[in-house]
């Protein structure tokens, strides 16, 4: 683990909130959710495994959460075995071109079977891609809703309002 501990403190709060936000709406909803093991909140980019299912009237929607410890990491999907990120985090405006997206891998994702798969970003990224399949360099911009290698994407906001609203497409 590397960066300010500032840093990673800011992550564990930012995600036990959004922890607290998920099991207020489903109480509020009506909702049911299974926690996949005592700290479901805190999840990790790396790890394969799911934290959280909520089961709606629609669907079922089996959660990954994923996060950067600063908003200026850009976070790019490759493939079900690849994330990469851009720290632009220490960077002065005028170095910020010199940089380039570093490769790490990691697990597949394993989802519950018979559930919508989704993937929440908290914290967020000031930037989320999906990186093309037929172009190293092309890269696209992605929001709430869109699809990754592995599932639905939203940021955490988003998804708690998708909740509220019971607008589960």
């Amino acid at each position: 683990m590397t960066g300010s501990p500032l840093g990673w403190l800011s992550l564990l709060a930012k995600r036990m909130r959004f922890g607290i936000r998920i099991v207020r709406a489903c109480r509020v909803k009506g909702y049911s959710l299974k926690k996949n093991g005592f700290l479901w909140w805190t999840g990790r980019n790396k790890s394969k495994s799911w934290n959280f299912t909520i089961t709606t009237p629609n669907e079922s929607l089996c959660v990954k959460m994923i996060g950067v410890r600063s908003k200026r990491i850009l976070y790019g999907f490759v493939d079900e075995e690849r994330y990469e990120i851009k720290d632009y985090t220490f960077a002065l405006a005028h170095t910020m071109d010199s940089f380039e997206y570093v490769l790490k891998p990691k697990e597949r994702y394993v989802f519950e079977e018979n559930a919508t798969p989704c993937i929440v970003m908290i914290p967020e990224s000031v930037k989320v891609t999906v990186r093309s399949s037929t172009s190293q360099r092309s890269r696209s911009e992605i929001g709430n809703n869109d699809q990754t290698p592995e599932g639905r994407f939203y940021l955490s906001d988003k998804f708690i309002a998708m909740l509220k609203e019971n607008t589960v497409d």
